[in-house]
């Protein structure tokens, strides 16, 4: 049990930077100063190219539904260890297409660690990552 709260206790450290809400695509859009509060209470900037890049690849009612930064967390799941996922059915059309790779389902996505090196790489704002148990 104490190991446990240890754990947790961990964890929330090294995810203090993760958004305490999300805006979308089209709302960051209309800002001067595009970002996010994480809850650590530190206000992070995401770079403007990076909006207009994604905002190129999607629709009016996608860049609506896209919610930034795109979380990419550890995939638990994956017996083969040091993979990451990314989930939701926008989130997941953005990243195939960065990272040249098909979705497992439409979504969600593993990524394995060159995709994510690559994906961070083109929106290194845009993107943050969260560990979970």
């Amino acid at each position: 049990m104490q190991e446990e709260g240890q754990i947790r206790k961990m964890l929330e450290m090294m995810n203090r930077h993760i958004p305490s809400k999300r805006s979308s695509l089209a709302e960051l859009l209309r800002q001067r100063e595009a970002g996010y509060k994480g809850k650590d209470g530190i206000d992070y900037r995401i770079k403007k190219a990076e909006l207009d890049l994604l905002a190129g690849m999607l629709d009016d009612v996608e860049r609506n539904k896209l919610k930034l930064p795109i979380i990419i967390m550890t995939d638990t799941s994956s017996d083969s260890g040091g993979s990451w996922k990314v989930m939701g059915r926008v989130e997941v059309k953005v990243v195939s297409a960065l990272v040249g790779r098909e979705p497992e389902f439409p979504d969600q996505m593993r990524l394995f660690n060159p995709h994510v090196g690559k994906l961070r790489s083109v929106l290194p704002t845009a993107t943050t990552t969260m560990f979970s148990p």
